[in-house]
């Protein structure tokens, strides 16, 4: 068994060859390697994916984004977790150990992790270099009845059961639409503008809010690198996009991007994604006399658009969600674990939804 690094100029070679492309199991997508490639905080020098392979076969393998964090006042280099794979057949072993040992070797004081399996948790304790999770609140607002798409995944045994929940689900939104004729009508006191122009009065604007409070900093740059680098692309999922483990196509995604004009100045930043009729709100820059459009902006657009969650972790939003009782059918409420080094003084607080790798995935 080998075991293969690759920095960004690596990573690009690797995707280029022959070797790649008669792998079975991928250890990246093309489309999300070339996004970490572009990152716009990735060094020549960082080491990026780590994969084992034995005769040509794909074993597992273990990867980063790189990032920066706000750290007591500092600005300091941190690198995600971002994916973390091992073939079934062997996760009995020690091929895991293997494989986080140089990556812990090299990055045990700047490795953050977040979006992973609940189960993975107690490993990554076990490292021995990670202080206990903290976890963040958000809701998620249902605003359709989806029983078939959510209790199969979460309760095998009734799976059974989908013809019957599908019916369920028809019969539920079927009621719901005649619903539709009793929302009052949603008011604008701003000019909404879809625009993916970050220039520089977008980064002055975005700037104020970094100086009020400790939100890890986002530059113009990051969210043009967002929005046309996606780890995620529309279509059905084909053998090809089924050598890579993690999603690398689906059905719907898309980002919104979103600003918000009142008395001919900029006052809001949003950006949303949209996944398989799920909408995340993963960016929000906005003063709290702005939260009412941006809200109504978001509740128009899952009537328009017949989606069927909202996710929010900006508690403003889900405050003014709350008022609309009629659009939703219930709310739950999620946490998201974040495990940060034993080292580094650090609040989930400071992270927005789509902050690490969650607005691509």
């Amino acid at each position: 068994m080998q075991i293969e690094s690759y920095n960004r100029a690596e990573l690009q070679e690797l995707i280029d060859s022959d070797f790649y492309k008669n792998l079975n199991q991928i250890p990246i997508s093309y489309h999300r390697a070339m996004s970490h490639i572009q990152n716009p905080d990735t060094h020549e020098d960082d080491e990026l994916l780590w994969a084992a392979y034995e005769n040509e076969q794909l074993l597992g393998y273990v990867g980063v984004l790189p990032g920066y964090a706000n750290i007591n006042q500092e600005r300091k280099k941190i690198f995600w977790l971002s994916c973390f794979w091992v073939d079934e057949s062997l996760r009995n072993g020690n091929l895991a150990s293997i494989l986080f040992f140089p990556l812990i070797k090299r990055y045990k004081d700047q490795l953050f992790v977040s979006n992973f399996l609940p189960d993975m948790e107690k490993m990554y304790q076990s490292l021995g270099v990670f202080k206990p999770s903290l976890l963040k609140s958000g809701s998620q607002f249902y605003c359709k009845s989806c029983l078939s798409n959510i209790l199969p995944v979460r309760f095998p045994k009734i799976r059974f059961l989908k013809p019957l929940l599908r019916v369920i689900d028809f019969s539920v939104n079927l009621l719901l639409s005649f619903g539709k004729l009793f929302y009052k009508p949603l008011t604008f006191h701003s000019k909404i503008v879809f625009d993916i122009n970050f220039d520089a009065d977008f980064q002055s604007f975005i700037n104020t809010f970094y100086k009020k409070n400790d939100h890890i900093e986002r530059f113009s740059e990051h969210f043009d690198w967002i929005l046309n680098f996606p780890w995620v692309l529309e279509g059905k999922p084909d053998k090809k996009s089924k050598q890579y483990y993690f999603s690398s196509k689906s059905e719907q995604f898309y980002y919104d991007s979103v600003k918000f004009i009142k008395n001919n100045k900029l006052s809001a930043f949003l950006l949303l994604k949209i996944r398989d009729r799920k909408l995340t709100v993963s960016y929000v820059f906005a003063e709290d006399d702005i939260i009412d459009d941006i809200t109504a902006y978001i509740l128009q657009k899952v009537l328009d658009e017949n989606l069927i969650m909202i996710t929010a972790f900006d508690e403003r939003i889900s405050n003014k969600i709350r008022k609309h009782r009629i659009r939703y059918i219930f709310e739950r409420f999620c946490k998201r674990a974040y495990i940060f080094p034993k080292t580094q003084n650090i609040l989930p607080d400071v992270f927005q939804e789509g902050d690490g790798d969650n607005v691509f995935t």
